[in-house]
């Protein structure tokens, strides 16, 4: 894990076991915490397991209401502006919901990732114009927006060039790699990403192919998080208008059986790569006369960035 996030990590874990102790002291329930500041209990939650991160005006709702008012109300803050510090992702706060942020909180402490994707290539691996592509065709915003949108998804693959980075296993349906995104080279583009990634340490990706017929995970995306401290792995679902995560038993058990009968039906290491070099090549071929290397009617990509 890269020194500038471990800060964060352990903060958030040290502000949420603060604030639990501070509200059982006040005698005040989670529903009740979370019905001052209009949360849901599971945010309240996550909160005080350091899997959410708490904005600095939150935290102050939540100490005074639990009548915090002398020293232990600046140790705390001193906590959230830790935890703060090392949250990356608070810049682009306005595109972050609560749903979002959980991801990038899993992502950011994850031992080990397993991804299945039967329909897009999965953000994490995604290049940068591969997700523009994908966005402009997903939403109308205007392309100072989606710039913001791009800058994120690729802000958030830094995991994978930590000195710690993640064990990160994807499972790809062949479909997700033939359904164009854009034109011929930015399909190039993305096959060959994928290519140098599967040679990287950690990072391992299996190609299903048609052939191999369904699997039990067929039809449907999903994440399976193994955290680094231990606590229990989490899905996270990808439905249509949000995220839905579980950490139950019963139904992680049944995710990851089903990830594993699909790696089980996937090509091996080898045939992956020979898989998406073969694509690459492909893709080359179409798309010598024309490279896509500009978006919205021919004019250049806008590079906004928040301050």
């Amino acid at each position: 894990m890269a020194t500038e996030d471990a800060p964060a990590i352990a903060g958030r874990r040290q502000l949420g076991a603060a604030l639990a102790r501070l509200r059982r002291r006040a005698c005040r329930t989670l529903e009740e915490a979370a019905g001052h500041l209009d949360w849901p209990v599971e945010m309240a939650d996550r909160v005080e397991n350091g899997q959410a991160a708490l904005r600095t005006a939150e935290a102050r709702a939540l100490l005074d209401f639990y009548g915090i008012a002398d020293q232990r109300r600046e140790e705390v803050l001193d906590l959230v502006r830790q935890a703060g510090s090392g949250t990356w992702w608070l810049p682009y706060g306005d595109l972050v919901d609560p749903s979002f942020e959980r991801q990038l909180i899993l992502e950011d402490e994850a031992r080990v990732i397993r991804v299945h994707q039967p329909n897009l290539v999965p953000g994490l691996v995604q290049t940068e114009r591969y997700a523009w592509e994908l966005m402009t065709t997903v939403t109308d915003q205007r392309p100072e927006a989606v710039r913001r949108r791009v800058d994120l998804r690729i802000l958030r693959q830094r995991i994978l060039d930590r000195p710690e980075a993640p064990l990160v296993d994807v499972v790809l349906d062949e479909a997700a790699l033939r359904r164009p995104v854009g034109d011929a080279a930015v399909m190039r583009e993305q096959y060959e990403r994928l290519l140098r990634l599967s040679a990287a340490p950690g990072i391992r990706i299996g190609i299903l192919p048609f052939p191999a017929g369904p699997s039990r995970a067929s039809g449907h995306g999903f994440h399976i998080f193994s955290p680094r401290g231990g606590e229990p792995d989490v899905v996270q679902l990808e439905l249509l208008d949000r995220e839905y995560f579980t950490e139950t038993a019963e139904e992680v058990g049944r995710y990851r059986a089903a990830f594993e009968h699909a790696r089980a039906r996937a090509l091996g290491v080898g045939d992956s790569r020979a898989f998406l070099a073969g694509s690459a090549d492909s893709a080359g071929t179409s798309g010598k006369s024309k490279k896509s290397s500009k978006g919205n009617g021919g004019e250049p990509l806008p590079r906004t960035r928040p301050a």
